[in-house]
């Protein structure tokens, strides 16, 4: 949760500088290295998504809390489906990657770590199975590494962790790459962010809230 809070922290901080029609250094800055990127991308479009993709996938397997950054990175520099597409399988493949290192190797150290998320999702698989980790991926109660991780001392199928956690993490996907875009706009065209965006950043904010309380009556079913 303190990593949504903080993505979500960030968004807003952005998002208030063009609000206000601010200037600054740090904005000045970021404009430029965005448009540096987005030249390398249009100058080499497969390569630079292939090392999105790469780079993605080692930061997601190691459980870097960076996942939300990276997909409003992806909405700033890509167009969306391709965004949509890079972040989905990555994020997915990543988070598989993950869940082996702490099935395989890290097991009794997470759990100690982890003892009291782990026991709560552990009971929560015990009850419910593979809708558990459906409900986990749809209302990011647990931050998304975290689940990575402690799903793995669980005993999920990796096929159908993957295939849950794909379909689940794709609503929240789509809509951090569509604020990452209309960021992008923004910072490129100087214009104030619109009235889409911000109905976005109100349901990203919402949603921890609306979420928690779904959770809360899942589990007593």
């Amino acid at each position: 949760m303190n990593k949504f809070k903080f993505i979500l922290f960030l968004i807003i901080v952005i998002s208030s500088i063009f609000v206000m029609n601010m200037e600054s250094n740090i904005a000045d800055i970021f404009n430029a290295n965005l448009e540096n990127i987005k030249i390398f991308i249009t100058q080499s479009p497969q390569l630079s998504k292939l090392y999105y993709f790469l780079f993605y996938i080692l930061f997601t397997s190691l459980s870097l809390p960076v996942a939300g950054l990276m997909g409003l990175l992806a909405g700033m520099i890509f167009n969306v489906i391709d965004a949509i597409i890079l972040v989905s399988f990555a994020s997915s493949i990543g988070g598989l990657l993950s869940f082996w290192l702490s099935r395989y190797l890290l097991r009794d150290y997470l759990r100690k770590k982890y003892s009291e998320h782990y026991l709560q999702i552990n009971k929560g698989f015990i009850k419910n199975g593979g809708s558990y980790l459906f409900a986990l991926r749809m209302c990011m109660i647990f931050p998304y590494f975290i689940v990575n991780s402690l799903v793995g001392l669980t005993t999920i199928k990796s096929w159908l962790y993957y295939i849950v956690s794909q379909i689940g993490m794709l609503p929240g996907t789509i809509i951090i790459i569509i604020i990452g875009s209309k960021l992008g706009e923004a910072f490129t065209t100087g214009v104030n962010i619109d009235l889409q965006t911000i109905l976005l950043l109100t349901v990203l904010g919402i949603l921890p809230i609306v979420s928690r309380y779904y959770f809360k009556t899942y589990l007593k079913k």
